[in-house]
């Protein structure tokens, strides 16, 4: 389907999640005011950029990765499907959209009891705020983990453009799950996921942990024993705090973590186990049991950059989210991997270079340097193919000089000025 006949099913997807990211951002928006009216402080910069950060980086990963998986339910299906439907059937929707659900949670609560599933998983639990930008910190490598959970569809006659859209749809549902604005939703709290249910699971409170892994029906997790309801107020992360909003290390920290305890294990067998436990397990000894937390004395990692910087970085987010878009339909458009590498490379440092100059690392005036020269030469090979060489030559020159005009008129390596004050 992605190199032959199906290319269409494959961009299909694509278009989809770039229609419906600015919905997701004027979601943003909108929490973000509502929070503001109310007295509260939803966002915080710093995690707020490593939180879209992920999240642009996990789709320029899409760009390389959903391929594969795509092609792989395609195969099955061509070659294993036990059902095949009429075009007018509505029964692959209705399996799709269930069965999505059901592989869903199957995934899900595998993903919070391997440790391998987890080191990618946990990405999306690495946030110490919960809002609606958390909903998109989604880990890189995520569609290599979840497709097998989703493959007997493809056997029950669930085609590709119908599970594509299926998904699509389930992950859009669990955008509005990620706030603290909504209470509870009366009966809705008894057959749906909703807000507090997915507080409950995003919290390191010890009897939230390994809880409500539901996407869209929390009669999943009702009917299979692990829901929890919300009692508490919560405390959010994870039980190994990341204290880095590096999106790229986000992704290889847990990893990392994982390849430590294995070091500890004795034998082969003992380190090769570590990559399969319980992400708790440990080779000295029966897992240390979670210590209790309390919202009011845990201490969230919270950099505060000068406002130059803050200013700064929130504008260079912009432009990163439109060179994801960029990309997307560049990808959508047929353009080959090589052709896509440079420009998801550019825009990757870029991400890292945003978050290490709220962070305030050494680090980041030089890569911001070298984000900025490369990303015109980006914008004009990824154009070069496709129009007329004055015009890709202008739009290279014009995304030099904006880059530049940004760069002068907030300077953020003065690193002068007042702080960006504390959440109250």
């Amino acid at each position: 389907y992605v190199l032959g006949r199906g290319r269409d099913m494959y961009s299909e997807p694509t278009n989809f999640i770039t229609f419906v990211v600015p919905v997701f951002m004027l979601g943003i928006v909108v929490e973000l005011l509502l929070a503001r009216r109310r007295g509260l402080r939803a966002y915080r910069i710093g995690p707020a950029v490593s939180d879209l950060g992920c999240g642009i980086l996990s789709q320029v990963a899409e760009l390389f990765l959903r391929g594969a998986a795509l092609w792989v339910f395609a195969w099955v299906y061509d070659h294993g499907r036990l059902l095949t439907f009429d075009g007018a059937s509505p029964w692959p929707w209705v399996i799709g959209f269930v069965g999505v659900d059901l592989g869903f949670y199957w995934w899900h609560r595998a993903s919070h009891v391997i440790g391998s599933l987890w080191a990618v998983h946990g990405v999306h639990h690495q946030s110490e705020d919960f809002n609606l930008a958390v909903a998109l910190r989604q880990p890189a490598f995520e569609s290599l983990t979840a497709i097998p959970f989703y493959l007997p569809l493809a056997l029950l006659g669930v085609d590709p453009v119908t599970f594509a859209a299926c998904y699509a749809a389930n992950l859009s549902y669990q955008f509005f799950t990620h706030t603290e604005l909504v209470r509870r939703l009366g009966p809705l709290e008894w057959v749906l996921n909703t807000p507090s249910h997915h507080r409950v699971h995003h919290g390191i409170n010890p009897r939230y942990l390994d809880r409500n892994y539901a996407g869209v029906f929390i009669l999943w997790d009702r009917m299979f024993g692990t829901f929890q309801e919300e009692d508490e107020p919560v405390v959010y992360g994870v039980t190994e705090p990341l204290r880095n909003l590096d999106p790229v290390w986000a992704n290889f920290d847990i990893f990392a973590h994982i390849a430590r305890v294995a070091r500890g294990a004795r034998g082969i067998a003992g380190r090769l186990w570590a990559f399969v436990a319980h992400p708790a397990w440990r080779p000295d000894g029966p897992p240390k049991a979670p210590a209790p937390v309390s919202r009011a004395t845990f201490e969230r990692y919270d950099p505060h950059p000068p406002l130059a910087v803050a200013r700064y970085v929130i504008v260079h987010l912009v432009l990163a989210l439109a060179q994801s878009a960029a990309l997307t339909e560049l990808h959508a458009a047929g353009a080959s991997w090589a052709e896509l590498v440079l420009p998801s490379a550019v825009l990757v440092v870029g991400l890292v270079a945003l978050t290490d100059w709220i962070e305030g690392r050494r680090r980041a005036p030089f890569l911001d340097l070298a984000r900025q020269l490369a990303t015109p030469v980006a914008v004009y090979l990824a154009l070069a193919p496709r129009v007329a060489p004055p015009v890709a030559t202008g739009v290279a020159l014009g995304t030099a000089a904006l880059l530049l005009a940004v760069a002068l008129v907030f300077r953020p390596w003065t690193r002068g000025g007042q702080a960006v004050p504390s959440p109250a």
